[in-house]
């Protein structure tokens, strides 16, 4: 969605961005979990190109990266050592930590930081709910990226956090 706008992935991304601010997106619901079964489904993939192109269009967008077991979104965007989901989680910080993208107006990025040893009790935490009603009042479109369903419940447990979910399947899989 940045790099070749006229791609025809491009194109089909903000097709489903068009479905989901027609259909989905309102002032309550705001948190879209992005979830697939298996490792490889292409689910940061889509979820950092979704909070792209809606940037694009002026929303302030906030990028998550849930994926405490395996996080892809720093090395997606290029971001540093920041305070990241999981301290965010433990040490009560709120969405403040998050990342400006620089080439972007409207795109931070809250990547997930140093890995826990215990992602889904981290998850598991009230804390989750506080960091999601924050990001809720700060931005116009949150997308969050979860870990794969295959590797735990943390996938289910933040889908029941946020407004709603995108699934990501493979055809015939």
């Amino acid at each position: 969605a940045a790099h070749d706008p006229y791609h025809s992935q491009s194109e089909a991304l903000r097709e489903v961005r068009t479905q989901l601010l027609t259909h989905w997106l309102t002032p309550q619901r705001k948190v879209l979990a992005v979830v697939s079964p298996a490792p490889g489904d292409g689910r940061s993939y889509l979820a950092a190109n979704l909070a792209v192109s809606f940037a694009q269009l002026g929303e302030k967008t906030l990028l998550v990266d849930a994926d405490l077991r395996s996080p892809r979104q720093h090395r997606i965007f290029g971001l540093g050592g920041g305070a990241g989901l999981a301290r965010a989680l433990a040490g009560g910080l709120g969405v403040g930590v998050a990342e400006r993208i620089a080439y972007f107006d409207d795109l931070s990025v809250l990547a997930a930081g140093a890995a826990p040893p215990n992602p889904l009790e981290l998850l598991s935490r009230g804390d989750l709910r506080r960091l999601l009603t924050e990001a809720r009042q700060e931005y116009g479109v949150v997308i969050v990226d979860t870990a794969a369903g295959a590797r735990g419940a943390d996938a289910r447990l933040i889908a029941a956090r946020a407004d709603g979910v995108l699934l990501l399947a493979h055809k015939d899989r």
